[in-house]
C-alpha cells in the first residue's frame, strides 16, 4: 500500500512539474526569484514540442525530399520537350498525395530558382504539361513571377507553360510582360495569338 502511495505522489509531482514546464514556455517568462523555487528549473523549449512546430518539421522534410528527387530525376535525365520525364510522375505523385497548397508554394519556388536556372526552367516546362494544377490564378501568378526573373531559361519555360495552361489570366500576363529578347517577344505574341484565336 505505501509503495504505490509513493509512486503515485511521484507521479503526480512528475505530471505537474511537466505541465508547469509547458505553461512556462507558452506564457510569458517567470521572473528568476519565482523560478528558484523549483529545485530543478523547467527545461525551456526543448522539452515541449508544439503540433505547429512539429507539422513545420515535417513540412520541411517532405519539400526536402521532393526537391531531392526532382534534383535527381533532371540530372539522370535532362528534359526533353515532347518526351516523357520521370520528373512528371514525381509531380503528379507529389500533388495527389497532398493536396495542400504547400506543395503548389514548393514547386512554384522551385520553378522560380534563379540560382538554379536549369532546374527550375525543367521543373516549370514539366508544370505546363499538368493542364488541371491550381487554380486560374495560381498559374497566371507563376507565370508572372517567372516572366519576373533576369534567366531567360525561366522566362522561356513560363511562356511554355502559359501556352499549354491558356487561360484569360494567363493570357492578360502575357500580354502586359515586356519582354528584352526580341525571339522571346515574338513567341509570347505568337501564343497570346494563339490563346485568343
Amino acid at each position: 500500500m505505501l509503495p504505490g502511495l509513493i509512486l503515485s505522489l511521484f507521479w503526480n509531482s512528475v505530471v505537474a512539474s511537466t505541465f508547469a514546464a509547458c505553461s512556462t514556455i507558452n506564457s510569458e517568462k517567470e521572473p528568476m526569484q519565482q523560478r528558484r523555487r523549483y529545485k530543478n528549473p523547467p527545461i525551456e523549449e526543448a522539452v515541449c514540442f508544439e503540433p505547429a512546430n512539429e507539422q513545420a518539421l515535417v513540412e520541411s522534410r517532405e519539400e526536402e525530399r521532393l526537391a531531392y528527387r526532382l534534383r535527381m530525376a533532371f540530372e539522370i535525365e535532362p528534359f526533353e520537350d515532347g518526351m516523357d520525364h520521370p520528373a512528371d510522375q514525381i509531380i503528379e505523385n507529389a500533388l495527389r498525395s497532398s493536396g495542400s497548397q504547400s506543395i503548389l508554394d514548393w514547386l512554384s519556388a522551385f520553378c522560380l530558382d534563379t540560382e538554379r536556372p536549369n532546374l527550375a526552367s525543367s521543373v516549370l516546362r514539366c508544370l505546363g504539361r499538368q493542364t488541371h494544377i491550381g487554380t486560374d490564378a495560381w498559374r497566371a501568378q507563376l507565370v508572372r513571377n517567372a516572366l519576373a526573373t533576369d534567366d531567360i531559361e525561366i522566362r522561356d519555360a513560363a511562356v511554355q507553360a502559359a501556352e499549354s495552361w491558356g487561360g484569360r489570366e494567363v493570357v492578360n500576363v502575357l500580354m502586359l510582360h515586356n519582354e528584352p529578347e526580341s525571339w522571346l517577344q515574338e513567341y509570347i505574341l505568337e501564343v497570346i495569338d494563339d490563346l485568343q484565336g
